[in-house]
């Protein structure tokens, strides 16, 4: 009978034992991880590029917000003005702007890089628009004038603004914005305003380097005509 105690006895001491060395080892592995993911947190950084915040964002399965909330920072302004220039409503350009960053969030784990991301949360906030105005192709499109708003897409060392020194000058740029194209409008935006190449040009609109410039050039003349013909026109 004590051989039996001492059996049990000892049994329990190697389960207790066993035991220990499990929640041993598991405490390992989450200092591991838990480390790794300090490690990671410390590397992050506002004044990372575009390729590394959607990098990291890729590495940590969206656990941390801020890679994405720096990206959704540096781009919220360019998306707003890209919506703007095919819906050409304010509340409208502000309520796809959200309807964007939420596709882009979703869809960010699938982004290969193929393009800059600039370059593809641009073409997305485009179809964005555009998918907009085709949903409600039956109702009415108010475009809006306001000054500011206009200003916003404008270049800034662009012949043009330095001709808009009036009130009056700044309706007749208004008028002339308004009754671009779409696609006027957007190539504009995206190389007067937003600064960026041709080949960024290119690559939003699935064409080659030679019609994106062709493009621009055809914008900015369609633009300086419209002028002249709502400035003469009064």
């Amino acid at each position: 009978m004590a051989f039996g105690l001492r059996t049990r006895r000892n049994a329990a001491q190697e389960k207790k034992k066993g035991l220990w060395q499990i929640g041993g080892a598991l405490l390992t592995v989450a200092s591991a991880l838990i480390a790794r993911l300090v490690a990671g947190a410390e590397a992050f950084s506002p004044d990372m590029s575009d390729a590394e915040l959607v990098r990291l964002c890729h590495e940590r399965g969206m656990r941390d917000e801020r890679p994405f909330q720096e990206l959704f920072r540096r781009h919220q302004q360019t998306v707003y003005r890209a919506c703007y220039s095919v819906v050409r409503n304010q509340r409208d350009a502000e309520d796809l702007t959200q309807d964007v960053f939420f596709k882009v969030y979703r869809s960010l784990p699938k982004f290969e890089g193929r393009s800059s991301f600039k370059t593809w949360i641009y073409s997305i906030a485009i179809n964005t628009g555009r998918n907009e105005l085709r949903r409600r192709s039956r109702r009415a499109q108010e475009a809006e004038t306001d000054i500011h708003e206009m200003a916003e897409v404008l270049p800034s060392d662009d012949s043009l603004e330095k001709q808009v020194q009036s009130r009056l000058e700044v309706n007749y740029l208004q008028e002339a914005l308004s009754a671009l194209r779409d696609e006027e409008m957007q190539v504009l935006l995206m190389k007067d305003y937003e600064q960026q190449t041709y080949a960024d040009i290119a690559d939003a609109f699935g064409i080659g380097l030679s019609a994106a410039k062709m493009r621009v050039q055809r914008a900015r003349l369609a633009l300086q005509t419209k002028y002249q013909e709502v400035a003469t026109e009064v």
